[in-house]
């Protein structure tokens, strides 16, 4: 029952971070004209992950920015709903609203709680990063740890700083910031803010219901990438109208994370940085500040490495002296062990090929709008980037491709949700005309 409590209270303490700063119930900064806007809980998730990078890196114990962000936030929270801008009716309706945002992460909690092992990544890598912060170490320390050069420290960060953050300190509360993260992600892009509220609900539970294992919350990182690709496709999707600067500002926000949470992450960031400039809906002005915003935060990353004297190469099987000595019969040999994994695991996941059928279907039809242009764009550079990934790395291909393609066909699956959802949203839209 404490232990039931605490979920409860975590969902609370959780919840901080998409009502604050910006105030979701504010018509002034409201991006669509509703209630209250999921886009701005959103931009505060994305925001306050950020704020939760930069303190990770500073020299400062997790026992008392723990107690700060309470403390900071809390009051905000009040300042902002009670005090600046009392609307307690609107306040109650969006979380009547979240609701069953509320319910589905309970019950998946609830499994995590009961559970409890741990992925084999996470319990050579990740958790004994998240114990150094836990035992109040810091980011300079990590550099003691031999295997801390394989993944970045981002997701191991989140972990300790929630799982420290309940009163009980269990591990798992860190883990379901994960929980969290995953399910405001899908909440977020099967709505349309306060429209269709029954209609998206049901598509919440439906996707929730595909996706979820307990696999994917087992410490692993891939729920992570997964959750903030769901997430920004749906920016993608606004990019055409005068407020295209808000979306843009915070993809890049996003993909500043992902290069914090896997050495891998870097690929989809570019990626990401790529369909921007690919844009017609941008301006060559917002593309060339955007490439540089992004050039910047590589180059920030880059230069807190090597303050810290650490190896910035997570993966060290890439050398170029095996990628210069690639002949074909090596790549030939590497392609006929890639296509059938790809083909298997990209068939037994739905978002991925449901994603593919869809852009098959739309680019016959020719109904090619420039979201789906940039998710046609997304989808060639995903499939280069796999490809890649298992080609030119020195390691033995059968056994890589093996433990890791069904992970990263599920990571890189999350840019497909609100396509899916989209097509099909619209396909009932016009059955019912």
């Amino acid at each position: 029952m404490i232990e039931l409590s605490q979920i409860f209270l975590s969902f609370i303490l959780f919840s901080l971070i998409i009502t604050v700063p910006f105030n979701i119930l504010n018509s002034k900064i409201l991006i669509s004209k509703n209630f209250f806007s999921l886009d701005i809980a959103s931009f505060n998730l994305i925001l306050n992950c950020n704020i939760l990078l930069l303190i990770s890196i500073l020299p400062i114990s997790l026992r008392i920015y723990n107690f700060l962000f309470i403390l900071l936030y809390l009051l905000i929270f009040i300042y902002l709903y009670f005090l600046k801008n009392c609307k307690l009716n609107l306040l109650r309706n969006f979380f009547q609203f979240i609701f069953i945002f509320f319910i589905i992460f309970f019950i998946i909690s609830i499994n995590v709680a009961g559970e409890l092992n741990l992925g084999w990544d996470a319990k050579y890598f990740y958790y004994i990063k998240a114990l150094f912060f836990i035992e109040n170490q810091n980011f300079a320390d990590l550099k003691n740890f031999i295997h801390n050069a394989y993944h970045p420290h981002l997701g191991s960060f989140y972990w300790a700083f929630f799982s420290n953050l309940m009163p009980m300190k269990l591990e798992y509360f860190g883990r379901l910031f994960y929980v969290y993260l995953f399910c405001f992600s899908v909440f977020y892009v099967c709505h349309n803010n306060f429209k269709d509220k029954f209609m998206g609900n049901i598509i919440f539970i439906l996707i929730v219901s595909i996706t979820y294992t307990y696999g994917r919350f087992s410490g692993l990182q891939e729920i992570l990438i997964f959750s903030f690709l769901a997430l920004l496709s749906k920016y993608f999707s606004q990019l055409k109208n005068s407020k295209n600067i808000f979306y843009i500002f915070f993809i890049i926000l996003g993909c500043n994370l992902v290069i914090w949470f896997k050495a891998e992450g870097i690929a989809y960031a570019t990626i990401l940085i790529l369909l921007i400039n690919f844009s017609n809906q941008i301006s060559n002005k917002i593309k060339v500040y955007s490439s540089l915003f992004y050039f910047f935060l590589i180059l920030f990353k880059i230069i807190i490495y090597q303050y810290f004297d650490m190896n910035l190469n997570g993966q060290p099987f890439y050398n170029l002296d095996y990628m210069s000595n690639l002949n074909i019969d090596i790549i030939f040999h590497k392609l006929k062990i890639i296509l059938p994994f790809l083909f298997y695991y990209g068939i037994g996941n739905v978002f991925f090929i449901s994603g593919l059928i869809i852009l098959l279907a739309l680019n016959i039809q020719k109904k090619i709008d420039n979201y789906i242009k940039l998710i046609n764009y997304y989808f060639i550079f995903n499939i280069l980037f796999i490809f890649c990934a298992y080609v030119l790395r020195d390691f033995e291909i059968d056994y890589f491709v093996r433990t890791t393609m069904e992970r990263i066909i599920f990571t890189s699956s999350g840019f497909y949700v609100f396509l899916t959802i989209n097509f099909f949203r619209n396909l009932n839209k016009n059955y019912l005309k």
